[in-house]
């Protein structure tokens, strides 16, 4: 039902190299590794920093990451750790964008991540290192209701990290002729195309809908999409909505048409088809099996 990797694996012998997984959610925990190039994949990434510190090229620039902290990236950014001190470990935790966006977070939070900043909590939790021990063992166990309880576990973190006080570098102040500008050109369209998403997908909207709020024209911003996003923008929506309605068959004892139609799908049939293609089961046994775990 949940498909997790434990470690993204990056292409040592490139310097910029589009990685696969997107749709997946990660965790790994390890020894701050020096990488040789930056890459870019399509997370929202969380690294934790436990008894050690870091520094980072986030598409041209240099940042520093004392040690204790937690911060959080749209890793759609050429990113690189360049140096890391201490003999401590760190967490890395990937999220996939359109999970991500489903949590309606604040609307600075997410827009300053959309736009390339690196926000750091300033302080840890006395609870952080425990928690990421606790969610490791949780997914090592590979059942999916401890792996949806992991999720929640993770996004209430970053929505508490949101109304606390955190940081940021001001990235986005950064030189904008910066030879690594063009790496990510288009972003700017692509971040308006998902912050309309994220508000709409519940509601009957069109890949036209989609380009005239972003100014575009239709041909033009699926192809944009789908080089930045590696996916069609009618997919995209149906994945938002479809974890929508994960949420709802687990948490609620809703019917499965009020499901359907709360979570954007127009009709019953749709939303069992687009189901069954996606996790080889109804909308009837994934509640099951969720309820049997």
């Amino acid at each position: 039902m949940l498909d997790w990797i434990n470690r993204i694996k990056f292409n040592p012998k490139s310097p910029l190299t589009i990685q696969g997984h997107e749709n997946n959610f990660g965790f790994q925990r390890h020894k701050p590794e020096v990488m040789e190039n930056s890459h870019w994949h399509g997370h929202i990434e969380i690294n934790y920093l436990f008894n050690c510190s870091a520094d980072y090229l986030i598409n041209g620039q240099k940042i520093k990451i004392p040690e204790g902290r937690m911060i959080i990236f749209w890793a759609s950014i050429p990113h690189q750790m360049t140096a890391a001190y201490g003999d401590g470990e760190m967490v890395n935790i990937y999220i996939p964008l359109s999970a991500f966006l489903s949590w309606k977070l604040p609307q600075t939070f997410l827009d300053q991540l959309l736009n390339g900043e690196v926000l750091v909590a300033n302080s840890l939790h006395p609870t952080d290192e425990h928690s990421t021990l606790m969610w490791q063992q949780d997914l090592e166990l590979g059942q999916d209701p401890l792996m949806l309880q992991v999720i929640d576990e993770i996004r209430n973190r970053i929505r508490r990290m949101s109304l606390e006080s955190y940081s940021s570098f001001e990235l986005t102040n950064y030189d904008k002729h910066s030879e690594n500008r063009s790496l990510v050109k288009g972003l700017t369209h692509i971040q308006v195309i998902l912050r309309y998403i994220a508000d709409h997908y519940d509601q009957k909207i069109t890949v036209d809908d989609v380009a005239k709020h972003t100014g575009l024209h239709p041909n033009y911003a699926m192809k944009l999409f789908n080089q930045v996003m590696r996916i069609s923008i009618k997919q995209y929506i149906n994945k938002l909505r479809l974890q929508h309605a994960q949420a709802l068959l687990i948490d609620t004892n809703q019917a499965v048409l009020n499901i359907a139609l709360e979570a954007g799908f127009g009709s019953i049939s749709r939303f069992y088809d687009i189901f069954q293609r996606e996790f080889n089961m109804s909308p009837q046994k994934f509640r099951q099996e969720a309820f049997n775990h």
